[in-house]
């Protein structure tokens, strides 16, 4: 099956009728569990949060108003405004421009948030593909900082913790 990211999951239940973000909590919680990199504890789990590990660890997240900020929507009131404007430059933007009066539907009129964030990563990620980046970090080898002894545990901490592993990784993916 083709994962899909936490975004286009969030697009998903834009579009449906009666989504909330408690919904779309327990939908993350169905279709991520077995993620090696996403986790909710019991306690977690009780007040709709999850984790999800990055390079630095894990960082905890909570879906509040996730649905509400991914649609971007104007409220109802700014869009009849906007509808009963016969100024040209209004009515040439209007059909670009969400609004929350849709009876529950979801629309493709515009990209929601998510999926502009999602277009945006991919951009940049292209950016980074298309450079050759040269690191240059300085470690410390070793507690006592005594020449020519090198603790490879204490290497490895600096290298995890500077997301230089993780860039190497993301890289080579």
């Amino acid at each position: 099956t083709v994962q899909q990211g936490i975004m286009s999951l969030l697009d998903e239940q834009c579009i449906l009728p009666k989504s909330n973000d408690q919904k779309f909590t327990r939908y993350l919680y169905a279709r991520c569990d077995k993620h090696p990199r996403f986790d909710a504890s019991s306690s977690q789990r009780v007040d709709y949060k999850f984790s999800i590990q990055h390079y630095a660890g894990y960082v905890e997240y909570t879906t509040d108003q996730w649905l509400e900020k991914n649609k971007d929507e104007l409220p109802a009131a700014a869009s009849n405004l906007l509808a009963s404007s016969d100024f040209g430059l209004i009515e040439e933007i209007r059909k670009f421009v969400r609004t929350e009066d849709r009876g529950g539907r979801g629309t493709v009129a515009t990209k929601s948030v998510g999926a502009q964030f999602s277009t945006q990563l991919k951009s940049l990620r292209a950016r980074i593909d298309a450079t050759i980046p040269h690191y240059i970090r300085c470690l410390k080898p070793n507690d006592d900082l005594v020449p020519d002894y090198f603790e490879p545990k204490n290497i490895v901490e600096q290298l995890r913790c500077g997301g230089v592993l993780e860039a190497v990784r993301v890289s080579r993916a």
